[in-house]
């Protein structure tokens, strides 16, 4: 990518003017511990910028929300990693407290996962946290309203399809084990493949219905509000 022309840059850098328009930002989501033993090392010895979302609920737990894990249930980030990869530079965000879907709470509920997830996350780095991707991609008005009202500034999610209300959501190309070199590289260029790579992406998202479906019916292993 770097060869082709392309920056990374910071997510706060994305949002900053300039006449550069092939700057990308690369973004984890689920704050998993994989990212800290393999991802970082790559990126830090390249020096390329990178943004964990983090459930805050999960920290140091395992992937309990994620059916598609099977029995073998990833382990999310300890707050040790998150210290040391906040203090290397990675910019930290949120991915909620307890990684469920932010569009079918309740008012209190909304503002309970969107308060706690940002002062968890602020406490524990040190850092403000502008950013929160939500989880599953999913969100509405009330979810854009609220993280607002809340302090973030951002919202992100991983369908083009689904329209911010007052632009306040991103949308992003989400990167899956299913990619290939070709695939992602489409993924940054323009044209038709690059639509067709937004209708992936729409259709992929889509999947993690099954997951929300699921995790209605189970309390346990969710995190408790502290």
């Amino acid at each position: 990518m770097i060869d082709a022309g392309y920056e990374f840059v910071s997510l706060t850098d994305c949002f900053k003017s300039s006449e550069n328009n092939r700057r990308i930002s690369i973004t984890f989501d689920d704050g998993y511990d994989s990212f800290y033993e393999f991802a970082w090392p790559i990126l830090f010895q390249k020096k390329i910028p990178a943004m964990v979302f983090v459930p805050f609920g999960y920290i140091g737990r395992k992937a309990g929300w994620d059916y598609a894990g099977g029995i073998w249930l990833t382990r999310h980030l300890s707050r040790e990693q998150i210290r040391k990869l906040s203090e290397a530079g990675v910019e930290i965000g949120s991915h909620g407290f307890s990684h469920i879907d932010l569009s079918r709470l309740s008012d209190r509920m909304l503002k309970l996962e969107l308060e706690r997830s940002k002062k968890g996350l602020e406490d524990l780095t040190g850092k403000d946290v502008k950013y929160i991707s939500y989880p599953f991609g999913r969100f509405n008005k009330n979810v854009e309203g609220t993280a607002a009202e809340n302090g973030y500034e951002r919202g992100f999610s991983l369908s083009s399809f689904r329209k911010s209300r007052f632009g306040f959501t991103i949308p992003r190309f989400a990167v899956y084990s299913t990619d290939t070199l070709y695939s992602v590289k489409k993924k940054t260029d323009g044209g038709f493949c690059n639509y067709l790579e937004k209708i992936k992406g729409a259709i992929m998202n889509e999947y993690s219905y099954g997951t929300i479906f699921l995790n209605k019916f189970r309390s346990a292993g969710k995190p408790e509000y502290y």
